[in-house]
């Protein structure tokens, strides 16, 4: 059986909460009221944002750790030398 790594929990969490925004959007896009027009123009931003931030985050992390591409580019370079 897999082992569930706390990349992969967060990766579902992610997931869960992408998930739970289209359905908030979808849900006060069919209620009329103004309380519902204002939540659903936050939901529209989260599920634009959240992602966005997810993979900037993502992005971040594999510099900061090394496991990029221009950093394997330049591991293979030393070891044709």
């Amino acid at each position: 059986m897999n082992k569930m790594t706390p990349r992969r929990i967060l990766a579902i969490a992610a997931l869960i909460l992408i998930a739970c925004l289209y359905a908030a959007t979808i849900v006060f896009a069919l209620i009329d009221s103004p309380f519902a027009r204002s939540c659903l123009m936050a939901a529209l931003f989260c599920t634009i944002v959240v992602p966005a931030v997810i993979y900037g985050f993502l992005v971040i992390t594999r510099q900061f750790n090394g496991s990029g591409k221009d950093s394997k580019d330049a591991n293979e370079e030393k070891q044709d030398k």
